[in-house]
């Protein structure tokens, strides 16, 4: 028998981490982009450039196309738990949609008209249904991987590390998009992006490898093929499941109201150019990628549901800071909001990392009722409503926004400085329901390599 030495083995695990942690580095910067300036795009403050879309019929649109494509999530998981090809469930998935999502993400920033007009909110419209749509068939897959690459709590949170790192590390490079835009505009910066993106979707499949043990099947060795509602229906049996996606409710939009936030705090609050909003993004990932490693080390010390825990109520503590900032402080308006950006970014550090490695967790406590893999589902479900919750805060902040804007004024913007205060309060809610979560282990409920895979 041939054995297999335990450096080889770690330098396979870690090749196989960063290869999985790669498509994350692609995915993030194109959403923090997204996040950050589409809004910014359509809808720019007084002075900063032509508004192509009325305030509150964008947000319709944004809810609406978020919806659609949201109500396609669980379709998309399903199709994939039960996906039978030479490279698996997920691969062939995340092959076909990479580049489309891509070539859609471009298309968002080419509107046909250079004026406010409802021509451009439907193409919007069309351009996002479809984006969202390849993002989906590529997301899905990709975090339904995870349970099977890596078979315990401790490898689940070290992946999960580095797929957080490797988000940051996105998030640093698109930091840049406001000089890109400077130099290039809105759409040569997201053509530069996206064939940056574009090796980063693709090269992973140089390593990963699905494992076709791990395939949802019953203990007579055949999948039972349930209709998707019964599916569907069985697993908010899954007591987890259920405290984990109420939390969820509270903290998916959070990330996606702070990166839209951004570029109005530095041009509204701070009253910087839009070039410099990269002197607020660098500080921040880099405060958080210096806590990833103190997050697992910490979770592997104390169980990753006291530092998530954690996590959330420091959020709820910091965001409200936001408010804070004006010239009534002796420090520049710049260092004021650098200070807020980096302290919520490492207060939600652990909000951040850990979530995929609780959805492993949960999967693996659903097998250990049914004998059947469902990630894909699972991963789905959570992407259905982060979606919706997304699409609900995309079209309420253009309308937050609306209060008390003023751009020569530090305190006009009250709109602004509100989203300090709703965020730090859905953090509070969201702390409040996790401690009901059952799974409170050191090591996790759940060995997957112990756990049934029938």
């Amino acid at each position: 028998m041939q054995t297999v030495s335990v450096t080889d083995t770690s330098r396979s695990t870690l090749k196989t981490d960063i290869a999985y942690a790669l498509v994350t580095l692609g995915s993030s910067m194109i959403w923090a982009i997204l996040s950050g300036w589409l809004l910014y795009f359509y809808l720019p403050p007084e002075g900063e450039g032509v508004v192509l879309a009325p305030a509150t019929w964008y947000g319709v649109v944004i809810f609406g196309t978020r919806a659609l494509n949201a109500v396609l999530a669980p379709l998309v998981g399903h199709f994939s738990d039960n996906l039978r090809s030479r490279w698996g469930r997920r691969l062939p998935l995340m092959f076909v949609s990479g580049a489309p999502l891509l070539a859609f993400f471009v298309l968002l920033w080419t509107p046909p008209l250079h004026t406010e007009s409802a021509w451009n909110l439907v193409y919007l419209a069309g351009m996002l249904v479809l984006y969202n749509l390849a993002y989906t068939v590529n997301q899905i897959p990709y975090t339904a991987l995870l349970p099977e690459l890596a078979l315990t709590d401790q490898h689940r949170v070290r992946m999960s590390a580095w797929a957080s790192s490797f988000l940051l590390i996105g998030m640093i490079v698109s930091g840049a998009a406001g000089l890109a835009i400077e130099r290039f505009g809105y759409a040569g910066a997201a053509l530069l992006y996206a064939l940056l993106a574009l090796p980063m979707f693709y090269l992973p499949f140089l390593v990963l490898r699905e494992r076709p043990d791990r395939y949802a099947t019953s203990t007579a060795g055949t999948w039972p093929r349930r209709n998707l509602r019964a599916v569907v229906a069985s697993m908010w049996q899954n007591r987890a499941f259920v405290v984990m996606t109420a939390t969820g409710v509270f903290y998916w939009g959070l990330t996606t109201l702070v990166q839209s936030a951004i570029p109005y705090v530095v041009t509204e609050i701070c009253l910087l150019d839009t070039g410099d909003t990269l002197w607020f993004y660098v500080p921040a990932i880099l405060g958080s990628l210096v806590c990833y490693p103190l997050v697992t080390w910490l979770a592997g010390r104390l169980g990753k549901w006291t530092v998530f825990a954690g996590s959330l109520f420091a959020s709820a503590l910091v965001l409200p800071g936001l408010m804070l900032i004006g010239d009534w402080l002796p420090f520049p308006l710049m260092a004021q909001g650098i200070v807020w950006v980096t302290l919520q970014a490492i207060a939600m550090s652990g909000v951040t990392m850990l979530p995929m490695a609780f959805g492993a967790e949960i999967a693996d406590h659903d097998a250990a009722l049914t004998g059947q893999r469902r990630e894909g589902l699972y991963y789905a479900t959570w992407g259905l409503l982060d979606q919706v919750i997304n699409g609900v805060v995309a079209a309420f902040l253009p309308l937050l926004l609306l209060l008390g804007r003023s751009h020569s004024d530090p305190h006009g913007p009250l709109g602004v400085r509100l989203i300090g205060l709703v965020g730090g309060l859905s953090m509070l809610i969201a702390f409040f329901i996790f401690r009901h979560y059952p799974f409170r282990g050191k090591s996790g409920a759940y060995n997957s390599e112990s756990a049934p895979i029938s």
